[in-house]
């Protein structure tokens, strides 16, 4: 149990020191610089105070020979490693110099402390190690060897080992800091290249949507156009064939085939006018600017308006429920027509034979739904029926629809604060739009509100 105590806090220790990662090249640089640059100053420095103790000139410039070899060498050695672990050992020789100079007065001791923290910039562990073990190898060998030449006050010469002991704790004091903060800068470091990695894996993912949103407008534009184009031919290629028969040979035509060709033009322009409502209210949409009025309509009223326009052929295939007079609610009018239209052309497009209309109210609800006996809708698919350009159903031998109408219908519902949806029940589709009952808005003392038919 011992051991592993002893082994768990040894596996604490490591992993609080520095992992010495290795400095940015520029940043390293400019250390590197600045260190070079204080061991540079020193050598002037340590042969002014040489010259103005007793030591002969020839044995200082021997021992200044030692740095500027250091700092020679430096300058010979291309490595990143034997250039700091050089400048180190310049720097602390001449912290050993300093001492030696000045006869071990205390205060030159000083210097190593200052060197000690300026080596810690490399954030190596080889430079400081080499430091270091100049700091021990000068307090313990000399200082004991020679205690006259690191220590001038009468204790330490006395007894040089304890004060050796005594130096070497408050060095490590300072290594102990030096390291501290070297781990922490490595720490803050870590934490900013996480959330540089973070903001750029966010700004990629954000630029690989927005991509990725640009090749679906393009598809849809691709796509919309393809639609647009064929859906707007067939009625148009209608409407000019008739309209130009109409012109050139009126004359021939008898009064039934005028009022066939007339009808025919009429229903054709109806479904243009659609088409073209509904790829304006997609475009505005887009922007935010479609325009929606609340006002009290009255349900029955505007789906009579639709149904009546529609052609013969269809117009006997819907059946309106009983119960539509009197059903109103908080909508646009223009807009509850436009989706009541989809609804039904949906119906009749692709729904079975029977199609009908039915109305429902509540306190808060009031629910208009368009049922038709087609096939039933997949469930994984009634949702998509709502998006642009996706169609459920095979079309056959009709021409293919933009694909906008349900969209759309769905879109004006939700800006009327309602909601549109789709269901199957007892063999039936149904599209069921719902809009904030009439009764919700309470005309003020005075006011009366009107119905919008």
């Amino acid at each position: 149990m011992a051991r592993l105590a002893v082994t768990e806090h040894l596996n604490a220790f490591r992993h609080w020191l520095p992992k010495g990662t290795r400095l940015p090249g520029s940043s390293w640089v400019a250390r590197h610089r600045l260190l070079l640059t204080v061991a540079w100053l020193n050598v002037p420095f340590l042969g002014i105070i040489g010259l103005r103790s007793s030591i002969e000139p020839a044995h200082l410039a021997t021992e200044l020979s030692i740095v500027l070899v250091l700092l020679t060498g430096v300058q010979v050695v291309e490595t990143r490693t034997y250039k700091a672990v050089l400048t180190a050992l310049a720097l602390v020789s001449c912290s050993g110099l300093l001492v030696h100079l000045t006869d071990g007065l205390i205060e030159s001791h000083f210097h190593f402390f200052v060197v000690i923290a300026l080596i810690s910039l490399y954030r190596d562990w080889r430079p400081l190690a080499v430091g270091l073990g100049f700091v021990v190898a000068h307090h313990s060998i000399v200082g004991v060897l020679s205690p006259a030449d690191v220590f001038n006050h009468p204790a330490a010469l006395a007894h040089p080992v304890r004060w050796a002991l005594l130096h070497g704790v408050y060095v490590m004091a300072l290594t102990t800091v030096v390291i501290a903060y070297w781990r922490f800068s490595e720490s803050l470091e870590e934490a900013l290249a996480r959330e540089e990695a973070l903001r750029r894996g966010a700004e990629a993912e954000k630029h690989l949507m927005e991509t990725e949103r640009l090749e679906h407008l393009v598809r849809s534009k691709d796509q919309f156009v393809a639609s647009v184009s064929h859906e707007l031919r067939t009625p148009l290629a209608a409407v000019m064939g008739f309209a130009e028969i109409l012109r050139d040979d009126h004359a021939d035509l008898s009064d039934e085939e005028r009022w066939e060709l007339t009808t025919t033009i009429a229903e054709e322009a109806y479904d243009l006018a659609g088409i073209v409502e509904d790829l304006l209210v997609a475009a505005r949409a887009e922007i935010d600017s479609v325009h929606i009025s609340r006002v009290v309509v009255d349900l029955g009223a505007n789906c009579a308006q639709v149904v009546e326009v529609l052609p013969e052929i269809d117009r006997t295939r819907i059946q309106v429920k009983q119960g539509a007079e009197g059903v109103r609610a908080i909508a646009d009018p223009v807009r509850v027509r436009q989706i009541i239209r989809n609804l039904i052309t949906n119906a009749i497009r692709y729904g079975g034979e029977q199609v009908s209309v039915e109305f429902t109210t509540s306190e808060t609800r009031t629910v208009l739904t368009v049922r038709d006996n087609g096939k039933e809708i997949p469930p994984a698919e009634r949702e998509r029926i709502f998006l642009p350009y996706f169609s459920a159903h095979d079309p056959g031998s009709l021409p293919s629809a933009v694909g906008l109408g349900l969209t759309v219908s769905r879109q004006l519902a939700e800006m009327m604060g309602g909601r549109l949806a789709y269901s199957f029940s007892d063999g039936w589709s149904m599209f069921s739009l719902e809009l904030p009952s009439a009764d919700l808005l309470e005309p003020a003392v005075g006011e009366s509100v009107g119905v919008t038919v």
